[in-house]
């Protein structure tokens, strides 16, 4: 029997499309949806690693789906992390910008409707401030890149399962052999 192919291949593809994903502003909020991007990528991975192979192989196991959705959220927290900071540096924090609209907003109408005193308005739109101003240092990055490396690599392994479950090969059913009576 032939050996299964190698998963960096299908894992370093799958780890960039959960990069993109998850890095580029507007499309990211896919992830809002319980991190559906990074499940998408790690199913892509399985997809991608079950078509390298051929009849002659060992067949496809269960833990081949863990290390690939391993090596996949792995390559996909660095690459988001990549794309944040290089979009943080060409064009300046545009998912920030976006966000404090979106508060600035939510802001004012807890403060309208008297749902929230007007000092703890304040006060919630001061921390959100100080959140945003940390999140684009280094030790914001740092911070990010740290929780993405747990996160990502967990969701890449449910997709990649999720995927090992649609797409295995299916045995047939055995046939119990019966005794003569």
């Amino acid at each position: 029997m032939l050996e299964k192919p190698s998963k960096w291949r299908a894992g370093l593809i799958g780890g960039a499309v959960i990069g993109v994903v998850a890095g580029i502003p507007g499309i990211s909020l896919i992830n809002c949806c319980c991190c559906a991007g990074v499940w998408l990528g790690g199913l892509l991975t399985m997809v991608l690693y079950k078509n390298e192979f051929t009849p002659e192989m060992q067949p496809l196991e269960s833990s081949d789906a863990l290390i690939l959705g391993l090596v996949s959220g792995i390559a996909g927290a660095f690459v988001s992390t990549l794309i944040g900071v290089l979009i943080l540096a060409i064009l300046g924090p545009v998912e920030a910008e976006f966000l404090r609209s979106i508060i600035e907003k939510a802001l004012e109408r807890l403060a309208e409707d008297g749902s929230l005193p007007s000092d703890a308005v304040e006060q919630l739109r001061e921390q959100f401030e100080t959140s945003l101003k940390d999140s684009a240092s280094v030790s914001g990055i740092l911070g990010n890149l740290f929780v993405t490396l747990i996160v990502y690599p967990i969701f890449s392994i449910l997709g990649a399962l999720l995927g090992y479950a649609l797409f295995r090969p299916k045995n047939p059913p055995q046939q119990i052999p019966t005794q003569p009576a």
